[in-house]
C-alpha cells in the first residue's frame, strides 16, 4: 500500500509540473465558444446516446458514476464519459474521441507505461519545450494553431493522469481495501475536477484544479488506510 500510495502521489505530482510549464510557457488558453444545438445541451444525452451507453438514462453524475463502478466489463465505449457529457456538439465528439485513443493505454497495470502510452496516443511527441520550439519556428496562423494544438494534447495527457487516479481506486475497490460507496465519492470528485479543468481560462486556475485533485487523493488514501 505504500509503495502505490508514493508512486500515486509522485504521478500527480508531475502533473502539475506538466500542466504550469505549458501554460507558463504558452499563456493562457484561447477560450473556444461552440454554438449550441438546442437538442444537445451540456449535461443531457439525445435518445440515441441513451440507447448506445450504459448508465447514461440516469439523472444524477454520482449515481451514473456508481452505475459505471459497478459494470461487470467496462470499458471506454460502454458509457460516456461525464466530463464529454459536459459539452455539446463538436467538443462532445472529440472528448469521447480522446478517450477512444487512450483505451489501449489501460492495458499496463505500470504508471510510466501508462502515461508513455498516452502521450503517444495524443500525438505529444517529445517535451513539451521541444513541440513549443517547433511551434515558435513558425509563422502566422500556422504557429498560432501549432500552440493550440500543443495546449490541447496537453491538456488531454493531465486529464489522462487525473483518471489514471480513479481507476486506481477501483482498482482498490475490487481487491476489498475500500468500499464502492467512498469510490463512487472519490470518482464523482475528480469528474467534476476534469470539468473545472475544461472551464478553467487561466494557468492560476488550472493549477489549482490540479492541487485540489491532490487533495482529493490524499483524503481518499487516508479513508483506505482506516
Amino acid at each position: 500500500m505504500r509503495k502505490f500510495v508514493a508512486a500515486s502521489m509522485f504521478a500527480l505530482a508531475l502533473v502539475a509540473v506538466l500542466s504550469l510549464f505549458a501554460y507558463a510557457a504558452s499563456g493562457p488558453s484561447a477560450v473556444q465558444t461552440v454554438k449550441e444545438n438546442p437538442q444537445a445541451k451540456a449535461g443531457e444525452v439525445s435518445s440515441e446516446e441513451a440507447a448506445k451507453y450504459k448508465c447514461s438514462s440516469i439523472d444524477t453524475m454520482r449515481e451514473r458514476v456508481k452505475c459505471r463502478l459497478q459494470l461487470k466489463e467496462e470499458n471506454e465505449y460502454d458509457y460516456l464519459p461525464e466530463e464529454c457529457r459536459a459539452l455539446v456538439n463538436e467538443s462532445r465528439g472529440s472528448c469521447v474521441s480522446n478517450y477512444h485513443k487512450s483505451q489501449q493505454c489501460w492495458v499496463s497495470l505500470n504508471d510510466s507505461e501508462r502515461f508513455d502510452c498516452a502521450k503517444k496516443a495524443f500525438g505529444f511527441a517529445g517535451t513539451v519545450a521541444s513541440q513549443k520550439s517547433q511551434c515558435e519556428g513558425l509563422t502566422g496562423t500556422n504557429r498560432s494553431g501549432c500552440i493550440l494544438q500543443l495546449r490541447d494534447r496537453v491538456d488531454a495527457v493531465v486529464k489522462f493522469r487525473i483518471y489514471n487516479l480513479e481507476d486506481k481506486a477501483q482498482r482498490l475497490m475490487e481487491n476489498g481495501l475500500v468500499d464502492l460507496e467512498t469510490v463512487t465519492a472519490f470518482v464523482t470528485a475528480l469528474e467534476q475536477q476534469k470539468q473545472n479543468y475544461n472551464n478553467a481560462k487561466t494557468t492560476a486556475d488550472k493549477k489549482a484544479v490540479v492541487m485540489g485533485v491532490q487533495k482529493l487523493w490524499q483524503d481518499f488514501i487516508t479513508k483506505v488506510k482506516k
